[in-house]
């Protein structure tokens, strides 16, 4: 009896350890686990995306549409809630990148079905990998993500940075990083032709 509860123990911690390194393998050495389910990495298929950012809690009642275009996942604002903070709707693609399979080659920023912004999906996931969202002290510090997204964004299609190349100075590559997203990604993407509610 004793061995058999001490192998049901070993086994069960067992598989627990075991899902949780399956959890970041696509991560690689980007990884930051989470604590809640909804952080395990590459757990919704593209074809449930849609009705993912429809239903989570963490997308604060921003309403999406999101297109498939053969490899390119498509990713519109459609309204957009009034007292939520502009970077709210960069957090969504932090969480796109983390828990989406890679069954796509990069995800378009689109304003009424016109492409803005594109990022490949090996540099989101790898940002979305290190994002972890409503526990307290964990995950990559934000600030950063966002210096390493806007480092990311490319215009699309031409593939053109967004941002002046960085330099490497924390504090100026931080300002380049604010004057991209409030000068150029939030009038393009979010407020062109967004429904404010």
């Amino acid at each position: 009896m004793v061995k058999a509860a001490m192998w049901f123990c070993g086994a069960f911690f067992g598989m627990s350890l075991a899902a949780l390194a399956a959890d970041g393998d696509s991560c690689g050495g980007n990884y930051w686990p989470g604590t809640l389910p909804e952080h395990q990495v590459d757990s919704i298929d593209v074809s449930s995306l849609q009705s993912f950012l429809d239903k989570a809690p963490v997308f604060d009642g921003i309403k999406f549409e999101v297109t498939r275009k053969g490899g390119e996942l498509w990713l519109d604002i459609v309204s957009y809630p009034g007292d939520l903070t502009a970077l709210a709707s960069i957090r969504t693609l932090f969480v796109i990148g983390r828990v989406v399979k890679p069954d796509y080659s990069k995800l378009v920023l689109a304003d009424k079905h016109e492409g803005e912004f594109e990022i490949s999906y090996r540099d989101l996931h790898s940002l979305g990998c290190q994002f972890v969202w409503g526990v307290e002290g964990r995950g990559q510090n934000p600030i950063a993500l966002n210096r390493d997204l806007t480092d990311a964004l490319r215009y699309y299609p031409a593939g053109e940075r967004v941002a002046p190349p960085f330099t490497g100075s924390l504090l100026g590559d931080t300002n380049v990083m604010l004057t991209t997203l409030n000068q150029i990604v939030y009038p393009q993407w979010l407020l062109k032709t967004l429904e404010v509610r």
